[in-house]
């Protein structure tokens, strides 16, 4: 793991701490994203420009359509970090993360409502699943993608 990985997992940390904390992303956690990124494709040769740009959109977009359709489904900060973490992940990634954090919100909110601590119209922070899926993708996202190919 390089120091670029390192430094994503640190910003991935600051990013769910200010969500859980008060519900905001700050612009300087997207910022610093984009800018490891700008950095990895110097750098790291595997993904390229192409799948780091569509990775940037394959799941922000949607989440943006979703948003103006249904006000509040997701915040704006968790829009911004999911394309700048594309833009640094690539598209694959990218997905696997979005799929990651759905999933696991949703065991989530299941449980919250299991144990009725919260109702259908609860708001929570998203960005930390968000981020544990960007973090599973980058660790294992390779491995999770053959294995999905697989199925």
């Amino acid at each position: 793991m390089g120091i670029l990985q390192i430094a994503f997992f640190i910003v991935l940390l600051t990013a769910s701490y200010q969500d859980i904390k008060k519900m905001e992303i700050k612009d300087g956690c997207h910022a610093a994203i984009v800018l490891l990124a700008a950095a990895a494709m110097l750098l790291d040769r595997n993904t390229g420009i192409a799948s780091r740009l569509l990775g940037a959109l394959c799941v922000s977009a949607p989440m943006l359509a979703l948003t103006l359709v249904i006000p509040g489904a997701f915040g704006g900060g968790d829009i911004k970090l999911m394309a700048a973490a594309g833009l640094f992940l690539g598209w694959r990634n990218a997905v696997i993360s979005a799929v990651f954090a759905v999933f696991a919100a949703g065991v989530y909110v299941l449980y919250l409502l299991s144990i009725k601590k919260a109702d259908r119209n609860q708001r929570f922070a998203f960005g930390p699943f968000l981020c544990a899926g960007m973090a599973v993708s980058l660790l294992w996202g390779d491995v999770i993608w053959k294995i999905w190919q697989n199925l």
